[in-house]
C-alpha cells in the first residue's frame, strides 16, 4: 500500500492505479450505522462495481444490501451490489477476502458505538473508550494484512488516532474519513453570506484532530477551541478572520443517529476525491502515521498531504497531537502506545475499578473487556 513519509508529495501512492482502471471494487465490512450510511450513499452513485458487503451474519448483510438496492433503484440506480457471509475471527477470513480482491476496502467497527453509551458514560473523556476501537480494528488490521490485496483500506473507528496507532506498530489504514471535514461547510457557508458569494468560492485549509469539530458544531458560542490552524481565502483574498469568527458561531447539532449521515457523506465525498484520476483537495483525518486530520490532494494514484506556503510539516503535526489531550490523551508513541491523561485515569478507574494509564494493540482486547463488563 505504499506509504511515504515526506512532509509534502505522495503520502500514500496506489500500486493498482492505472489510466485505463477499470471501475474500481469496493468492501465495506463491520455494517453498523455508518457502515449502512456508506452503503446506502454509494449505492446511489456509479462508483464501484460490485460493491461487496460483508458481515458474520448472512442475512444481515442480505437485509442491508436489498433496503440499499431498493432505495437507490427508485432514485434511478441499478449498483451491484453482493452480499457475503465474512467473519473476521473466522480462520480463512484472510483467503475469502484475498478471492474478493477488493480494490478499497472500508471498515468502522467498535465493541459499543458512541450513541449506545448511557448518560454516566458519555460524560467520560472520549479516550476512555478507545480500546472499544482499537480491539476490533486491530483483527481487522491482522486479516486484511494477511489477505495482501494491495486494496486501500479506508479506517473509519476513531481514525484519527486508531490509524495512527495501528500504522506505528505496523500494518494500518492509509486514511480515515469524518472529523475534520464535517466542520467545514459551517464555516463555507457562513463566510460566503458575510462576502454574499456562493460558499464553493470559499477555500478552506484546516489543520485539526477529533476534539476540534465538537466545539464547533455546538449549541453554544464557543471562545477557547482546541488547537488547530485555519486559513479561508475567497475573490482573491485572505478572509481567515471572518472564517476566525464564523467557526466560533452557535450551532446546534444532533450527536445522535443522524450524525452517521453526515459521517457517510465525508466518506462519500473522500472516495469520489481518491476515485479521481486527478487530484483534489480535500481534507482527510488518520493518514498513515499521522495524528488528527489534514488538508490533502487525492486521486486514484495515492494521497499528499497539501498546507498551505507558511505552514511546516512539523508546525502541523504539534498542533495535532498537542490537541489530544483534549480528547484524553497525553500522548501517542512512536511505537503506538496511548498514554491517557490523569482525567482519563481517574476516569477509567471510577468505571472500572482499577488503574489503567495506557493503551496499547497489545492489551487492547483485555481493556475493552473491563469496559464491557463495566458498562
Amino acid at each position: 500500500m505504499g506509504h511515504h513519509e515526506s512532509s509534502i508529495g505522495a503520502f500514500w501512492t496506489n500500486p493498482k492505479e492505472s489510466s485505463e482502471m477499470s471501475k474500481p471494487t469496493l468492501l465495506i465490512i463491520s455494517l453498523g450505522e455508518l457502515g449502512t450510511n456508506i452503503l446506502e450513499a454509494v449505492a446511489r452513485t456509479d462508483l464501484f462495481e460490485p460493491v461487496f458487503v460483508g458481515s458474520r451474519s448472512l442475512v444481515k448483510a442480505e437485509e442491508r444490501v436489498n433496503n440499499a438496492a431498493i432505495g437507490a433503484g427508485i432514485e434511478g440506480h441499478f449498483p451491484d451490489l453482493r452480499a457475503i457471509q465474512l467473519d473476521i475471527n473466522a480462520h480463512d477470513a484472510p483467503l475469502k477476502l484475498r478471492q474478493l480482491k477488493p480494490d478499497y476496502i472500508f471498515s468502522a467497527p467498535s465493541l459499543m458505538p458512541w450513541w449506545k453509551l448511557d448518560e454516566r458514560a458519555s460524560a467520560l473523556p472520549f479516550a476512555s473508550f478507545t480500546a472499544l476501537h482499537l480491539s476490533l480494528m486491530a483483527k481487522f488490521r491482522d486479516v486484511i494484512e494477511k489477505a495482501d490485496t494491495g486494496a486501500l483500506w479506508i479506517g473509519a473507528s476513531f481514525p484519527d488516532v486508531i490509524n495512527a496507532v495501528l500504522n506505528r506498530n505496523g500494518f494500518g489504514p492509509d486514511c480515515g474519513i469524518g472529523n475534520i471535514q464535517e466542520p467545514i461547510p459551517k464555516i463555507q457557508a457562513a463566510v460566503a453570506a458575510r462576502l454574499k458569494c456562493l460558499p464553493q468560492n470559499v477555500d478552506i485549509r484546516m489543520i485539526s484532530q477529533h476534539a476540534f469539530e465538537y466545539y464547533v458544531l455546538n449549541e453554544k458560542r464557543t471562545e477557547t477551541l482546541p488547537p488547530y490552524l485555519l486559513q479561508a481565502t475567497a475573490l482573491g483574498r485572505d478572509v481567515t478572520d471572518i472564517a476566525e469568527d464564523v467557526l466560533r458561531a452557535r450551532f446546534p447539532f444532533p450527536y445522535d443517529l443522524h450524525f452517521n449521515r453526515v459521517t457517510a457523506s465525508a466518506g462519500l465525498a473522500a472516495l469520489r476525491a481518491l476515485l479521481n484520476p486527478t487530484p483534489s483537495a480535500i481534507h482527510l483525518p488518520g493518514i498513515g502515521k499521522l495524528i488528527g486530520g489534514y488538508p490533502v490532494q487525492a486521486s486514484r494514484s495515492g494521497i499528499a498531504i497539501d498546507l498551505p506556503p507558511d505552514w511546516s510539516m512539523d508546525q502541523a503535526i504539534s498542533v495535532n497531537e498537542a490537541s489530544l489531550a483534549w480528547d484524553g490523551i497525553e500522548t501517542v508513541e512512536t511505537d503506538g502506545t496511548i498514554h491517557f491523561t490523569m482525567e482519563t485515569r481517574e476516569a477509567l478507574f471510577s468505571l472500572v475499578g482499577k488503574s489503567i494509564d495506557i493503551l496499547s494493540v497489545s492489551d487492547a482486547d483485555e481493556q475493552a473487556k473491563k469496559l464491557l463488563n463495566a458498562l
